[in-house]
Formats: structure tokens, sequence, C-alpha cells
């Protein structure tokens, strides 16, 4: 059984070749076999014609038939009349004269010959007549000789075509497969997390478009593997200080080092609300990639989560040195959203915010309605917007900074520079909302940040299986 794609490209096209060598051959040889029949009719007339006149000058001189049995067998036989056939002649009476096969010499003419015949002339009436037939048994077996040799040599055509025809199928099998074969190892590396090297692209288009998306796909692959090492080394880290804390914290209470007042345990409870946050988030950012990450919509006034969320975040102002201000439309559209999930995303922005604002600078929290393009048309929005006067982010980072755990500064520790969860957090529960997400930063000024969420109305919730 032909198992291999190089096997049957092979063989189809070897078959195909010789499939249509034998057509081409047999409608050829049907076609000269055709061409010769013709021949020998026409030239089968013009003995006919040349024997009309012979036998007629042969009449007139002899003024009779005697002696031309004799007469045309020594002419045929010195070659002055080409025998294509079988030769017959007869008197006025339709009696036989001459018969070139001497079967029916001395007999009428036969009915099937009567339709054929010449006349020959004579002095007032016709003389005779004559007739040359290619439809005997003779000429029969010349034509089967013809065809048998067309057939010969089609069958020889037909093993040159098909040897040529294998040569240069294997020739074109083999440049088809060799970027499948190399596809087919470099498929095996990326299987054994070997270093994968770019295909190199072919000539053709389909099999460079095929190489080079497999290429992208290697990319791609070898990307999101070093995200995940990334994620799972930034996930130990973020871990393993709460969890160093912890541990010295309780050694030291163990060993008598620090004793058990408030204030310890006001840091131990730190530190554990801490880790369970950390864990909280990474549970949402899996829950938001697998597609589960469940939304309790409602008709909600965004004026009450802006002035929520800005009230819970103006201590911490205060505290810093930070101006804080909300800058909202009246009335702004209800919108049908989870509050508390739009609260988590405000809120995520305005730390983030106040995070990297200096001392003396200024935070706005913005909040009004919008018409956008939606494709052909308007449709309403609610825009969110959350500006600093903080040292803003390098064009180089912007693309990258709702990526987890990622920080544009790398000196920043978890203290200074939160754990790099929030942004990721804002970006899948915008996408959630099926909303959009915008930054725009200018380094040195500072750096605003969009969200931009549908006015829609409600819907049936469906949720997830599995997720409560």
């Amino acid at each position: 059984m032909i198992k291999t794609l190089r096997q049957r490209l092979t063989l189809s096209h070897t078959l195909v070749a010789l499939l249509a060598v034998i057509v081409m051959a047999l409608l050829s040889g049907q076609l000269a076999l055709q061409s010769y029949r013709e021949f020998n009719r026409q030239r089968a007339q013009f003995v006919e014609q040349g024997l009309q006149v012979l036998l007629s000058q042969y009449v007139l001189h002899n003024r009779g038939w005697d002696g031309i049995g004799e007469a045309l067998e020594q002419r045929l036989g010195q070659g002055q009349l080409t025998h294509i056939g079988r030769v017959v002649v007869s008197d006025a009476h339709g009696l036989v004269l001459y018969d070139s096969f001497h079967v029916i010499e001395g007999e009428l003419l036969p009915a099937r010959l009567r339709d054929q015949v010449r006349p020959i002339r004579g002095v007032g009436q016709p003389a005779g007549f004559v007739t040359v037939s290619v439809d005997d048994e003779d000429q029969t077996t010349e034509e089967r000789a013809f065809f048998a040799t067309i057939l010969r040599r089609v069958l020889v055509g037909s093993v040159v075509a098909a040897s040529v025809a294998l040569v240069v199928a294997l020739l074109l099998a083999r440049h088809l497969t060799r970027p499948l074969r190399s596809l087919t190892r470099a498929a095996q590396r990326l299987a054994a997390n070997e270093r994968h090297e770019p295909l190199t692209q072919p000539d053709d288009a389909e099999l460079a478009e095929l190489a080079l998306a497999f290429n992208t796909m290697a990319d791609q692959l070898a990307h999101q593997e070093s995200l995940r090492r990334q994620m799972m080394a930034d996930i130990a880290h973020e871990l393993r200080t709460p969890l160093s804390v912890l541990r010295l914290q309780v050694e030291g209470l163990e060993d008598g080092v620090e004793q058990p007042t408030p204030e310890v345990f006001r840091s131990l409870r730190e530190e554990v609300n801490l880790l369970e946050r950390l864990i909280n988030d990474l549970r949402l950012l899996s829950l938001a990639d697998a597609g589960q990450l469940s939304l309790m919509r409602e008709l909600i006034d965004p004026q009450g989560v802006v002035e929520r969320v800005a009230t819970g975040a103006c201590q911490r102002a205060r505290q810093q040195g930070i101006d804080l201000r909300v800058e909202t439309d009246r009335p702004l559209p209800l919108l049908y959203a989870d509050q508390q999930r739009l609260a988590q995303v405000l809120g995520n922005l305005l730390e983030n915010a106040l995070r990297y604002t200096p001392p003396g600078g200024r935070v706005t929290l913005r909040a009004f309605g919008q018409e956008r393009s939606n494709g052909a048309r308007l449709s309403p929005t609610c825009v969110f917007e959350v500006s600093d006067t903080g040292p803003g982010i390098a064009p180089e980072h912007l693309p990258c900074i709702f990526e987890r755990f990622f920080r544009a500064d790398r000196a920043r520790t978890r203290e200074t520079g939160g754990s790099g969860l929030g942004l990721a957090i804002v970006h899948r529960l915008v996408d959630a909302h099926d909303g959009q997400v915008e930054v725009n930063s200018t380094p040195g000024q500072g750096t605003t940040f969009r969200v931009i969420l549908p006015i829609g109305s409600p819907q049936p919730e469906v949720m997830p299986s599995g997720v409560t």
C-alpha cells in the first residue's frame, strides 16, 4: 500500500503521463489508419482511370478483347501498373474477362462489384467495365499489418514516455516534499523543546506561505513559553517575599526574639492580606484567560461608582500630598455592567496613578458620555479617564504595560512598584465588558488611561458551566 505523499505524487504523475501518451497514440494511429485507407481509395481511383484509358485504347486497337489477360499480366508484372487491390475487367455483358486474383474469370460480374465499375469506351457503346477493389481480404491484411506496426510503436513510445514521466515525477515529488520534510523535522524539534531554526521559504507561493506561517507560529510559541517561564518566576518571587516575612516573624515569635504585640500581629495580617490579594488576582486572570470570568451585570449609575472609588483613594492622596480631582458629566448615561468589577478597574487605575505621581502632583478622574464610531454608525459610550502628572511611560514600554508582572522600571520593588498585575486585570475586565482600554503617555509630563464601555441594553447572562 502506498502511504507516503512522495510515492503518491510519483505514481499519479507517471500514470497521468502514460495515459496521455497512450490516448494520443491511439488517436494518432486511428487517424493514420483512416488517412491510409483514404489514400488507398484515391490511388485506386487513379489506377482505375489509367486502366480505363489503357483498356479503351486496347479495344479500339485490337477490335475486341482477345489476349487482354496476357496483356494485363505482362504490364502488371513489368510494374507499369501499381497493384493496390483486385483488378477486374468485364465485357459489355458483364462477363469477367480478367481477374487479378483468378477467381471469377469466365463468370458474370458479382453484384457487389457492379456499383464500383467504370465503363470502358468502345465504338458507340461501352465495350466493357473495369474496377479496382480495395475491400478484399488481401487489402485488409495490409491494413492489419499497418495497424500492428503502429501499435508496436505506441508500446515502445509508451515505455519511453513512462520512463521519462517517472524520472520527472520523482524529481517533482522530491522538490514538493522537501519543504514538507523540513517542516516535519522542525515540528519534531519544537516537540522536543529544541531551539527552532527558521525555515527557508521555498519558491512555490503556497509552500512559502506555509513556511512563513510555521515560523510565525514557532516564534509565538517561543514568546509564550518565555512569558510562561517569566510568569512562573514572577509568581514565585511575589509569593516568596511575603512568605519570607511571615516565616521570619513567626520564627521570631517562637524564639522569643519578638513579643506577640498588636503591631506584630498587624504586620502578620498585612502580609496575609497581601498574599490573599495576589492569589485572588492570579485566579481572576486565569478565569479571564479561560473565558470563565463571571460578571454580575445590571443597570448601574456610573456616577456612584466614580464617587465611591474617589472617596476610597482620597486619604492616600492626602498622605502623599497629591491633588486628587474628580470631573464628571451630569447626568452620566446608565451602564449595563458589573458594578464591583467596574470599581475594581477604576480603583486599579487610581492606585497605579497615585503610586507613580510624585508629591505635589495631580491625579484626575474623569467620566463623560461620548458618541464613538462603530463601523458605519455612531454608538453611545461612557468614557472613564485617569490622568496623572507622573514621569510618564517610555514609548517602547507602552505595548507591554498590560502584560502581567510587567514593570517599566525594573528597579522598583513590590513595595514601590506593585505586583504588576493591576493593569493586566484592568485589560481583562474591560474586555469582559466588551469595552476598550487605551493609554497615552508623554515622558516627563504624565500618563492618561482611558476606559471606553458601550452603553448596551440588558441581555440574558450566560454563566459558564462550573463557575459559581
